[in-house]
């Protein structure tokens, strides 16, 4: 039998079959099943542990394309963020507190900030584009 031929079959075949499954009840299937003495919680399991793992392979592989898209080409210059002085964060945070009304500032326990709480600041405030880093301001 030729290889083309015999994959045709067995195309036809599983969509026969799937045709088949398709048209059953699951209340037959459920007998089917306990007639065959099947675990239904066991296939359950199975089933449910197949759909996991397909779906964690697929994202997997959406995220090693992502990264594969995402890297710096040869030659490309990567840029580094360099974060100005401590003095310069506060005084830039405090404009944009002044100049924007909306934005809005919750201290844990009323405590003085510590020095990275005011860069995360910073750098959230520069990624919802609260803050435009100057480069010239280190």
């Amino acid at each position: 039998m030729k290889r083309s031929k015999a994959r045709s079959e067995l195309t036809a075949l599983r969509d026969a079959a799937l045709e088949d499954l398709m048209a059953t009840s699951d209340a037959q299937l459920r007998q089917e099943a306990l007639e065959d003495s099947d675990d239904i919680d066991a296939i359950a399991k199975e089933v449910a542990s197949s759909l996991q793992e397909g779906a964690a392979a697929t994202l997997r592989a959406r995220l090693a394309q992502a990264k594969k898209q995402h890297q710096p080409k040869i030659g490309e210059r990567i840029r580094t963020s360099v974060l100005p002085t401590m003095d310069r964060i506060k005084q830039v945070v405090h404009q944009a507190f002044q100049a924007d009304p909306a934005l809005g500032l919750a201290y844990r326990d009323g405590k003085n900030q510590t020095d990275a709480d005011w860069q995360t600041l910073y750098e959230d405030l520069v990624e919802i584009g609260a803050i435009v880093p100057d480069e010239d301001a280190r």
